[in-house]
């Protein structure tokens, strides 16, 4: 075979095999689309895979639907995923490969993450959008934006709203926290201890008692406050919950566990480990609703989750408000994201342009109170609703109307 012919056939070959990438890169200059990435920074292998995966999940199925169904102007939406398995090593090398892979925003599982990101995103003005909160996170304002409160924020709301359910001819309940020596689990002890000392009158605060990251045995912990009435577990991971549920109950605590969202994020497990019994009457503050409500954003959410996988839906909805919880609030941040791109060009769009957007954004859907960021404010929800766990339902059941937080 001579070296001409044969160069021919490597060639032919090579035109064959490219052909469906050539076309697609044709036809995307054709339409005269520009790619605007994501970087999404979750943990895929860790502790919280169990919830990071349909986040995760929850950000692809929106983004498709936005460039199949309802596409954003000149515009095709791309997500790029790096795994941070729950390892604060790895939240820097995280943030430079999505960078380096052309970010122009970024979407962070744990308030860890996103709180170490704070001054990378102000130097390089790439905004970085919280799925979970710390009060570091967002003061002072920057370039990091949440889509929960605070969480001492959190408790002192639910704190608020437990002491006008309380029966008082009972005596005053007793509450404690535990957890760990984390952003997380510092905001939220902090937030428990700071409300339980201004309103003596309302409660017996046993104490918050916060441990390394990572433990799992909690002996002195649930000894300390075996006799609560209710119980903050100040931190984030199914493990975490479960070991100390299931010390206490080895303890014969009687009392309610309450959370913001984290107990709901892990609810197949709990039930499957703890029991309905166990769990009947716990309290969480929840800022986007649950898989029980009718409102047209979570019933957009849950279409896509049962279009894109009706194989694995059903066991989606039941391990928790990853999917649902996580698929608002970036139905949310890409509400943003496309106000951005609208108000600057897709060529123009930047880090920048989604910033000066977010910071005067707010919009009310139907079902919630309006939500939406200021100047100072780098939150986006003021009120949230109360849910139990109820055994006789068999679900978490709604207690309150929307409610203000209390800063």
């Amino acid at each position: 075979m001579n070296h001409k012919w044969k160069m021919g056939v490597i060639c032919f070959m090579a035109l064959i095999l490219l052909t469906p990438l050539g076309l697609g890169c044709a036809k995307e200059a054709e339409e005269g689309k520009v790619s605007v990435t994501i970087g999404h920074l979750t943990d895929m292998t860790g502790a919280a895979a169990s919830v990071g995966r349909p986040l995760l999940w929850a950000l692809e199925d929106l983004v498709r639907h936005i460039n199949e169904e309802d596409p954003i102007p000149g515009v095709e939406l791309k997500v790029v995923t790096y795994d941070i398995k729950l390892d604060p090593a790895r939240d820097i090398p995280g943030y430079e490969w999505v960078k380096e892979r052309g970010a122009k925003v970024i979407v962070a599982l744990m308030s860890s993450t996103a709180e170490a990101l704070k001054p990378f995103a102000a130097r390089d003005k790439i905004p970085v959008a919280g799925l979970s909160v710390s009060t570091a996170m967002v003061e002072p304002p920057g370039w990091v934006f949440a889509f929960l409160p605070p969480l001492a924020s959190q408790i002192r709301t639910l704190l608020d709203w437990i002491s006008n359910e309380w029966d008082y001819a009972k005596g005053k309940p007793k509450i404690g926290c535990a957890g760990y020596a984390d952003a997380y689990g510092i905001d939220g002890e902090r937030g428990m201890r700071e409300y339980c000392l201004a309103n003596q009158d309302q409660f017996e605060y046993a104490g918050g008692y916060l441990a390394p990251f990572g433990v799992m045995t909690w002996t002195s912990e649930t000894e300390k406050l075996r006799d609560c009435d209710y119980v903050f577990i100040s931190a984030l991971g199914g493990v975490a919950y479960v070991s100390y549920i299931s010390e206490s109950q080895g303890k014969g605590y009687a009392g309610k566990f309450i959370h913001a969202e984290g107990l709901a994020a892990f609810f197949d497990l709990l039930i499957e480990k703890c029991g309905w019994e166990t769990l009947d009457g716990s309290l969480g503050l929840h800022s986007w609703g649950w898989w029980n409500e009718t409102w047209p954003a979570v019933e957009l959410v849950k279409s896509l989750l049962y279009e894109y996988h009706p194989r694995e839906a059903e066991n989606v909805v039941y391990a928790g408000i990853g999917y649902i919880g996580g698929g608002l609030q970036q139905l949310f941040f890409l509400e943003i994201l496309r106000k951005a791109i609208e108000e600057v060009g897709a060529e123009d769009f930047d880090g920048q342009a989604f910033y000066d957007t977010a910071v005067e954004f707010k919009t009310t859907w139907e079902g919630y109170p309006e939500r939406g960021f200021t100047e100072t404010r780098r939150y986006c929800v003021t009120e949230q609703l109360v849910y139990e766990f109820s055994a006789e339902a068999g679900d978490l059941v709604r207690r309150s109307d929307w409610i203000p937080i209390i800063d």
